[in-house]
Parts: C-alpha cells; sequence; structure tokens
C-alpha cells in the first residue's frame, strides 16, 4: 500500500513548481510545496520525465524507482506535496545511486520548506 496519493492534472503540478521550494542535487530536482490546513488530504507526488531520458520503457521504469524510494522512505507528518524532475543522466544511475540521490534531496526539500500555518 502507498504512502501516498499521485498529484493529479496540470493545477496540482503547476502550484508545487511555482509555490514549492526546490532542492537540486545531480540529476534530480525535487519540488516541495506545504499547501494550506483544509487542501491537505495527505502526501502526494509526481514525476516528471522528459522524452529526453529515453524510450517509454527507461522513463517508466525510472518513475517505478522513483514511487518506490519515495514509499520506502516514510515521509510521515507534515504532509506535503513533491514533485521529482529527472534529467538524462537519471537513467544511468543504479538504484542504490538513485536512491541515495532521490532521499537526499528529499530532506533537503523538507527542511527548506516551512510548513504553511495559513
Amino acid at each position: 500500500m502507498r504512502t501516498f496519493a499521485s498529484l493529479r492534472g496540470r493545477r496540482e503540478f503547476t502550484l508545487v513548481i511555482r509555490r514549492g521550494r526546490s532542492s537540486r542535487s545531480g540529476t534530480l530536482t525535487v519540488f516541495g510545496y506545504a499547501p494550506r490546513q483544509d487542501r491537505t488530504g495527505g502526501t502526494k507526488l509526481g514525476v516528471i520525465i522528459p522524452k529526453t531520458v529515453g524510450k517509454a520503457v527507461v522513463r517508466n521504469r525510472l518513475r517505478r524507482r522513483c514511487r518506490a524510494i519515495v514509499d520506502g522512505a516514510a515521509l510521515g507528518q507534515p504532509f506535503e506535496w513533491y514533485v521529482i524532475q529527472c534529467r538524462p543522466g537519471a537513467a544511468r544511475l543504479t538504484y542504490e545511486e538513485l536512491k541515495t540521490q532521490l532521499i537526499s534531496v528529499l530532506r533537503a526539500a523538507r527542511a527548506r520548506n516551512p510548513r504553511r500555518s495559513t
């Protein structure tokens, strides 16, 4: 069972990217956004992988790996929304290298994104 829901639609992705804080490491960028209290339904995650990364098989494998890593990371509270943006070099990383990079970037995004009170 997933510990997060998926971001749905262009509006949610745009909201996180424009209003959230970003953290970058190597081939990954994570945008984190703490929605208002009334909008919080739990942690949400979206993954952006452009076609320059590779063919559909490669992009889907990378998307599944990112989701599995975040699922095992136990983000806990406060609930936030995240967008993970992968660049072409991410497909060449091993699972362990990707996990190390993604966990460190997620932690940095959480630390830079204080909880909103409004």
